[in-house]
């Protein structure tokens, strides 16, 4: 161990053991790998931090730059006074992210920049500013404005842009979500803010003012941000040349922009456009998902029809698309044309006029053929506000090939008790095949789902019917503790990373015994050309413990079309396309029956082709049929809803349970302090929002 690394862990141990033990371990570990610096970081959501997918895009940017020259980056998050005097005193080898200058530049290097904020001006959407800001400088905006009040905080980046404006009124505050809190209740004007953190803030800490504030566009400007090495370290400009050099080759190869897109951070088409074409650009957000990526391709089908349209498609894990889809919606940025939403969302956005009433559909488009169900998913107040592309509910896969070797035989209505036994039979990790494969990722849509619905069948729900939290309960603990013993015990390896895709293509190649999981992947298990295994895949209902309402969920991937959009008419043209039975035909043509989109046109069913290439047909849409939304909870709840509760706060609260529960599975934490906590958190954010 370094000099430098020596010192720094010799000042940790007497502030804490455990975090002393904790680092040395995860700095030793790597001790003979590669070369290693050490750098402090400012959590900065969401940008960089704990508690984002992979720590961050600036997080998985600078380690891999550094990765492709050979070194290892150790980053250790301080606040931000502790994380710069650090630096400063010389005791890391380097600071991120940091804006140029905002360091004390005579003791640090500054590596070459890579996207960073993106800052402008909130407001509430009932605040008139004038049309033609768009049109001014940043300081002929403040010119404008001078008669308004602005928020900034000390010391931020903003700050930065308003400091010498000696004409404006000024609010230090000390955070950002302060000044939303006080934009919200109008005692400032505007908030001089980055719009991803504000969107990210709105979303996660006040979901119930979502929509009612706005970001104006175009942003005033775009920050960047470096890396910045302490002079006095001998090596500085040496690991300032290979970080540079690190970072040129990921902008070359692509990877920089693939990093950005993966965290949804890559430009919209809207603001950063060179089309010359007079083409509409229509910016569509939606899943990774196998059906979702056929359409992709075969949208080109839908240019060639209409050359007058141009599509952007922004294609996000699952939730990573609702965390950037809720952050345009909370700050209304209009940066999407058509969302692929779900049944959660439908009835919640239609009741707040962020998506518009899908009334004007052509004969053609046929209505009546729609399934009852999945008609019902995607209305409110009688009218439809989206349009069903696929439905699903969640069922139990098995591989008949190893229930054969293990002389076990799958029943059509297992339970978790008999799941468990199967799944200890089933694994062999020394043959690369495991048990039962789960989503063990955190997330109110990944493993909450899953979740929501073992708590059902345990006996339990979410709220009473004066809605107070019911998680720090029995059935939530029977549930939770049956949900981490499959996965601890007979799962795979970094279980906690795989969702819906991960656990498909783990399936697919035939290292999973057990999956239970959406009914969409039929199609794909069965195609001899994706899983290596489709003659030995079958289907069994979702397993169940005390109760059967409420084991399988309901599911509606449809396409909408949020009410900030301005190119609305274009947009309906296309979720129309993507929904009829001329896209069903085609690819049906291009691809194969197996693979249409499931679950949501009785005339699929009826179709003999259709039925003979694709087994799974009648129990997927039995399954769809049989759901009882009215009774998905063994004692009466406030709530409709299987795996998901139909309110704006769900989706903050899912994520933060789904968070604890993670940590649980992760041995972190016990499954007692994780309900225990989330008990809490729920509360805390209903008494907030007004429920009690």
């Amino acid at each position: 161990m370094n000099d430098k690394r020596s010192t720094f862990f010799t000042e940790l141990k007497g502030k804490g053991k455990m975090l002393y033990f904790v680092l040395c371990l995860i700095f030793m570990g790597s001790i003979n790998a590669k070369e290693q610096i050490l750098l402090v970081a400012e959590e900065h959501v969401p940008y960089i931090g704990l508690s984002l997918p992979n720590q961050g895009y600036v997080h998985q940017i600078v380690t891999e730059a550094f990765n492709r020259q050979g070194i290892h980056v150790d980053i250790v998050y301080y606040p931000a006074a502790r994380a710069q005097k650090l630096a400063t005193e010389g005791k890391v080898d380097g600071i991120l992210p940091v804006y140029k200058n905002n360091v004390a530049s005579d003791k640090f290097l500054y590596s070459n920049p890579f996207p960073g904020d993106v800052i402008g001006l909130l407001k509430r959407k009932d605040t008139n500013v004038s049309d033609d800001l768009e049109q001014k400088n940043v300081n002929e905006v403040f010119a404008a404005l001078r008669d308004y009040h602005f928020g900034l905080v000390r010391g931020s980046a903003s700050e930065q842009l308003i400091k010498k404006s000696s004409t404006l009124s000024k609010q230090y505050v000390s955070n950002n979500l302060v000044n939303i809190d006080k934009l919200y209740a109008k005692r400032i004007d505007f908030a001089l803010i980055d719009k991803f953190s504000a969107g990210h803030l709105i979303v996660s800490q006040r979901p119930h003012m979502i929509g009612m504030l706005e970001f104006i566009y175009p942003p005033l400007v775009d920050k960047e941000f470096h890396v910045a090495f302490a002079k006095d370290n001998a090596n500085a400009q040496r690991y300032l040349a290979l970080f540079n050099q690190g970072l040129a080759s990921m902008v070359a190869d692509g990877r920089l922009a693939e990093l950005l897109a993966i965290h949804g951070f890559s430009p919209s088409p809207k603001l950063n456009s060179s089309n010359n074409t007079n083409k509409i650009p229509l910016v569509i957000g939606t899943v990774n998902n196998a059906d979702m990526l056929i359409l992709k391709e075969l949208s080109t089908h839908f240019e060639a029809k209409n050359p007058g349209i141009e599509l952007s498609w922004k294609v996000l894990d699952e939730g990573m698309l609702r965390k950037r889809l809720l952050t345009d919606l909370a700050i209304n940025a209009g940066q999407f044309d058509i969302m692929t939403i779900g049944s959660y969302e439908v009835s919640i956005w239609a009741k707040n006029g962020w998506i518009i009433p899908i009334d004007r559909l052509s004969e053609k488009y046929d209505l009546d053929d729609i399934v009852e169900s999945v008609k019902s998913d995607v209305s409110f107040n009688e009218k439809f506000y989206a349009l069903p592309f696929y439905a699903e509910s969640s069922v139990t896969y098995y591989r008949t090939d190893l229930f054969e070797q293990a002389g076990i035989i799958m029943p059509q209505q297992p339970t978790f008790a008999q799941l468990y036994e199967f799944a200890k039979k089933l694994n062999a990790p020394e043959k690369g095949v495991y048990g039962i494969c789960l989503r063990g990722k955190a997330g109110w849509g990944s493993n909450l789902a899953l979740i929501t619905t073992m708590v059902n069948s345990y006996g339990g729900s979410w709220f009473d019917l004066n809605w107070r939290p019911q998680i720090a309960t029995r059935e939530w603990h029977n549930a939770v503790s049956m949900y981490i013993d499959l996965i601890t015990n007979f799962g795979p390896p970094n279980a906690v990373e795989n969702n819906y895709v991960e656990n498909l293509n783990l399936f697919q190649k035939g290292k999973c015994g057990i999956w239970v999981d959406a009914s969409i992947a039929a199609s794909s298990l069965a195609d001899p050309a994706q899983s290596e295994f489709s003659q030995h895949i079958k289907m069994a209902n979702a397993p169940v413990a005390l109760y059967k309402n409420g084991s399988n969920w309901l599911w509606t991937w449809s396409f909408a079309i949020p009410s900030s959009s301005s190119q609305q008419d274009a947009a309906l043209k296309f979720a129309q396309w993507a929904t009829s039975t001329e896209y069903i035909d085609l690819v049906a043509e291009q691809y194969g029956w197996h693979l249409i989109p499931q679950g949501t046109r009785k005339s699929l069913y009826q179709n003999e082709a259709y039925i003979k290439a694709a087994p799974f047909a009648p129990i997927v849409i039995d399954t769809i049929n049989n759901i009882d939304l009215y009774h998905s909870t063994l004692k009466p709840s406030p709530y409709l809803g299987v795996q998901y509760v139909p309110i704006p706060e769900f989706t903050s609260m899912g994520d933060q349970v789904g968070i604890l529960i993670e940590k649980a599975l992760k041995k972190e934490i016990t499954v007692e302090f994780a309900l225990k906590q989330s008990q809490e958190l729920v509360e805390r954010q209903m008494q907030i929002s007004g429920y009690f």
